[in-house]
């Protein structure tokens, strides 16, 4: 009987570190979509590029959908850049459209929830930018529930 082997693909690889330990630049476009949260598609270019501070993501939202539920942060920062199309940003009781260049920030402790929602017919592409805390409380007011961060990066 002849044993069947498998053909070895090469994988990509996750992080941009050398031989050296030094993480290289590189163009977003090496690095997979994947689905994530409530994107359409998602590329976590801060973890690739070697961040463990700070998460950098870039993504896609097809229209009437979703970011993500309502929330605020307890120690986390976030800021949103609008890269391509447009979106509703819900903050807190008020309503903003915001279109491409349109940049916003959500302090940390800002008991106002957010979230962004594709009023489109085109899909949105946005940068998102923020801090990965221990024990950041994640709550979501709109159902009284809410998410404890014990150490780095959620599960």
């Amino acid at each position: 009987m002849v044993k069947k082997t498998r053909k070895k693909t090469a994988r990509a690889p996750t992080t941009t570190v050398n031989r050296d330990g030094c993480f290289e630049p590189f163009n977003i476009d090496d690095i997979p979509w994947r689905k994530l949260r409530g994107s359409t598609a998602f590329k976590e270019i801060g973890r690739y590029g070697g961040g463990s501070q700070v998460e950098v993501g870039i993504d896609v939202m097809k229209p009437g959908e979703y970011s993500n539920r309502f929330h605020y942060h307890s120690k986390d920062e976030e800021h949103v850049f609008i890269l391509k199309g447009s979106a509703t940003l819900v903050l807190g009781r008020h309503e903003y459209v915001l279109k491409e260049r349109d940049y916003c920030c959500f302090p940390a402790g800002q008991k106002a929830g957010h979230h962004l929602f594709n009023h489109t017919k085109r899909s949105c592409v946005f940068m998102t930018v923020g801090d990965n805390r221990p024990g950041d409380l994640v709550c979501y007011p709109r159902t009284r529930n809410a998410r404890l961060r014990a150490a780095g990066r959620e599960g």
